[in-house]
Formats: structure tokens, C-alpha cells, sequence
């Protein structure tokens, strides 16, 4: 860990990569029950006997999607934060969630943390920029922190980082 504080614009960023990559998912799975199932939601067949799953599916698939969009992201993100203490998203950018002590971030604090973040539509994240550790509301409950972190990798992103500011000399 490098002990830095993430801003706003590259935890943006590792969200949007990961509302993309959730979006991919949930989509592409509709697809792929339609397509394994034979379902067409334009045309369900009447629902005559109890025992017909595959209309029953039929009338349920068009509701299937959007309630994943709503039960899948909160999983994702709690179950990412509490396993690697980051989502693909936050990987992509060497951001990692860490409790304010540097300790892993535990169910606890993810479940504060994303709570609190869809509570406030996402709005508490006005307060990165403003905020002694770059810390959105949703730090602030759940007493959590975004750090810099590339691993291994660290002194290799130190000189490329250092290599572009130099302008490249």
C-alpha cells in the first residue's frame, strides 16, 4: 500500500468499470436464459396448468432483469469489499478498500459502507474532494478508507508515474 488516498475522479472511474461490467452481466445472462430456455417474453403461451415452467418463465423474464439490476450490484460490492478488499473496477486502478486502521475492510464495514452508499444515492460522494483522507460519507459510517495500492507492481507504477511527469526523458 502506498498510503495514498484515492480522489474522486479515479474512484469514479473504478465505478464506472464496474457498473459496466455488472450491466454486461445481468443483461447478458437474460439473454442467455432466453436463449437456453427458448423463451420469447413477446409471445408467452397462456398459463393453463401449474406444471407449465417454461410459460410460467415466460411471464416472469421481462422482471428478472431489472430485479438482478437491484439485488446483484449490492452482493457484488460486499462480497468483493469483504473477499479482496476491491472490485474489478477499483483492481483496474490500484484502489483498495481498507479500514481507517489499514486493516481488511470485514462484513460489517461493507455492509455499512454499501448501505449507506445507495441510502444517499451515491450523493456522499460529493465530500471525497473536500475531506482530509478523500473519504465520501459512505467511508465515513462504515470508517473506511480508498488507498493506492498496486502490490508487487508498486515500484514499476512509481517510475512510470514519475517517467510521464518527467515528460518522458
Amino acid at each position: 500500500m502506498t498510503g495514498r488516498y484515492a480522489g474522486i475522479v479515479s474512484r469514479a472511474i473504478g465505478h464506472a468499470i464496474d457498473v459496466t461490467l455488472l450491466a454486461v452481466l445481468i443483461a447478458g445472462s437474460s439473454w442467455l436464459a432466453q436463449q437456453f430456455l427458448g423463451i420469447d417474453p413477446a409471445h408467452c403461451p397462456q398459463v393453463r396448468a401449474w406444471w407449465h415452467l417454461r410459460a410460467r418463465l415466460c411471464w416472469f423474464l421481462p422482471y428478472a432483469a431489472p430485479v438482478a439490476g437491484v439485488l446483484i450490484p449490492p452482493l457484488y460490492l460486499v462480497t468483493f469489499y469483504v473477499v479482496a478488499g476491491r472490485t474489478p473496477g477499483m483492481s483496474v486502478l490500484g484502489l483498495r478498500l481498507v479500514r481507517a486502521n489499514g486493516r481488511q475492510v470485514r462484513l460489517r464495514q461493507a455492509l455499512k459502507r454499501v448501505g449507506t452508499f445507495y441510502l444517499t444515492l451515491g450523493l456522499g460522494s460529493l465530500l471525497i474532494p473536500v475531506t482530509e483522507r478523500c473519504r465520501a460519507l459512505h467511508d465515513i459510517v462504515a470508517g473506511t478508507v480508498v488507498v493506492y495500492d498496486w502490490g508487487s507492481h508498486a515500484p514499476d507504477v512509481e517510475r512510470a508515474i514519475a517517467l510521464a511527469r518527467s515528460g518522458g526523458d
